[in-house]
């Protein structure tokens, strides 16, 4: 798998109720392109991007991420993307599905989505949003890491500074999902996370 933090949540781990933030509504708006509370909501794919689709999603990303066949996709994972540079991975994008028992809101879904974050990265803040859904937005939360690469196989040189973002929430028919999106420090702004997030549209 290239990297992505996937650690297991230990029962200890606490839940971190001090970063957690509400997005102001006009970020609310830019994230969307439609208005009003009722009705389909669009998602936004900026010109150029792809698309990674599954039975439950899309998501956007940056056409430098190339998908991943689904034979070399790991456990657990329903798409992916990957961007590499002079043969190293340097960003990847994946999608995966039911990662936790009991969530039944997106506060839980971002609390499950915090508990994963590898050991040693430092957490930085988790953020309510919104993505585009049939019915109108839908609740989400974005999780923000960052981290310094170990050098393990599938991951950047050791000491290679990483940013980490999560997207997780509840489908429609409630069921969690969790977005991962982690690369090199810099590799990404913060306007391409927006516009990732932009681009989620549940089915």
């Amino acid at each position: 798998m290239i990297f992505k933090s996937t650690p297991k949540p230990t029962a200890s781990r606490p839940r971190r109720h001090g970063v957690r933030t509400a997005v102001t509504a006009g970020l609310a708006a830019a994230l969307l392109t439609a208005c009003g509370t009722g009705g389909k909501e669009a998602a936004t794919t900026p010109q150029g991007w792809s698309t990674l689709t599954t039975d439950r999603l899309t998501v956007a990303h940056p056409a430098e991420f190339k998908q991943v066949a689904a034979a070399d996709l790991a456990e657990g994972d329903a798409a992916g993307a990957v961007r590499t540079k002079d043969g190293s991975p340097v960003g990847s994008i994946y999608v995966e599905f039911d990662y936790g028992q009991g969530i039944n809101d997106a506060d839980m879904a971002g609390t499950a989505a915090e508990a994963r974050v590898q050991l040693g990265a430092t957490p930085s803040e988790t953020t309510e949003i919104e993505v585009a859904g049939p019915d109108g937005k839908a609740e989400a939360r974005r999780v923000d890491w960052t981290s310094t690469s170990t050098g393990a196989q599938g991951q950047p040189p050791k000491g290679t500074k990483l940013a980490g973002v999560m997207i997780a929430g509840l489908d429609t028919k409630d069921r969690p999902y969790l977005i991962t999106v982690n690369a090199e420090k810099g590799l990404l702004s913060d306007k391409d996370i927006k516009d990732i997030i932009a681009g989620v549209s549940l089915k």
